[in-house]
């Protein structure tokens, strides 16, 4: 690289590093930070020839009059780079050292004060020992077999009483016809079909291992019994736990309006909302057993009313449970 061309690149680094908006340097600090950056003695001519050239290949470069210049434009703004922040601390398929590594590479765009919003952001470290380079390796290769219309093959995970993943089923081989990658509550799934049968599956990223494109078409996603008019959008909807197997029509009572914030976080605004005899209901399709997941969790100010099926398995459930916490059956605990 000639020694120009170098000059001119140094200069960018420093108003990049440096200056923004409320931090302005003048030609005397540029050449001061060139020095102890860089090891580079210039001359303030040939630090406002390096200024010229980046403004004619169109850098915002902000004069200021006497008080100094600052680096204007950047690729995100404050507010962009909060929310991609927030999104990669909020992934819980990332752990917190490459989470916090992808941040750092996020914000080299920054001046150092900028940096320095944003040191009250946070990953909770969650502990899981996984290795970063098979989770991004996997959603390359996941992306590129979904790109090349290839059906692909794994093994599949699950964490054993040490706390360590292990193969499932013996180390079994998944073979499975890739569609979407879908980012859920902070875990990133595959949405695919598994060989053998004509549903659709759902599997964790990082529970994914050892996986390979195969050099076989896939079965069109529209090709399955149901899915002629899929919606990736509409599916996501449905599936708010990402939890396999048929979608119901349901019908739920609320029990007063301050809970449809909680309905409408969940299920979105395209639920039907109405009052009936004085009372609140809603209607909208959704996974069965998400719908049975979901009604557990909110059991005390929300009643499945339809379908009756489902809410035979509610009943059925909270039968089971409550006899595992009370009852001749429950574990008795002593008093002291």
């Amino acid at each position: 690289m000639s020694e120009r061309k170098n000059s001119v690149l140094n200069v960018l680094e420093i108003l990049r590093k440096y200056s923004d908006e409320k931090h302005l340097l003048t030609y005397a600090q540029i050449i001061e930070k060139l020095k102890s950056n860089f090891d580079m003695e210039v001359e303030r001519k040939t630090v406002a020839r390096d200024i010229d050239i980046l403004l004619d290949n169109n850098f915002d470069i902000v004069k200021c009059g006497n008080k100094g210049l600052y680096l204007g434009e950047r690729k995100f703004t404050e507010g962009e780079l909060l929310f991609l922040v927030d999104a990669i601390y909020s992934s819980r398929s990332i752990p917190t050292k490459y989470a916090k590594n992808m941040v750092e590479k996020l914000m080299q765009d920054c001046s150092v004060y900028e940096k320095k919003k944003f040191n009250h952001l946070e990953k909770l470290d969650d502990g899981r020992n996984v290795d970063n380079k098979q989770i991004f390796y996997t959603i390359e290769l996941l992306n590129e077999a979904i790109e090349q219309g290839k059906k692909v093959e794994f093994q599949y995970n699950v964490y054993g009483i040490d706390k360590k993943l292990k193969p499932k089923k013996d180390g079994k081989v998944y073979k499975v016809n890739p569609y979407f990658l879908v980012n859920n509550h902070g875990k990133y799934y595959l949405v695919c079909n598994y060989d053998k049968y004509d549903n659709l599956g759902n599997y964790k990223i990082d529970c994914i291992s050892n996986i390979k494109v195969l050099d076989e078409k896939i079965k069109p996603l529209k090709s399955l019994p149901g899915q002629e008019n899929f919606s990736i959008k509409q599916y996501m909807e449905e599936h708010i736990y990402m939890l396999a197997g048929s979608s119901v029509k349901a019908k739920i009572k609320i029990e007063n309006e301050d809970r449809i914030n909680d309905v409408i976080g969940w299920f979105g605004e395209k639920i039907h909302l109405y009052r009936s005899n004085n009372e609140i209901f809603a209607d909208f399709k959704i996974n069965e057993d998400a719908l049975i997941y979901w009604a557990m969790q909110y059991g005390q100010t929300v009643e499945v009313v339809e379908p009756k099926e489902t809410r035979d398995k509610i009943k059925n459930l909270l039968k089971d449970m409550l006899k595992r916490y009370g009852g001749k059956n429950g574990i008795k605990q002593k008093v002291r």
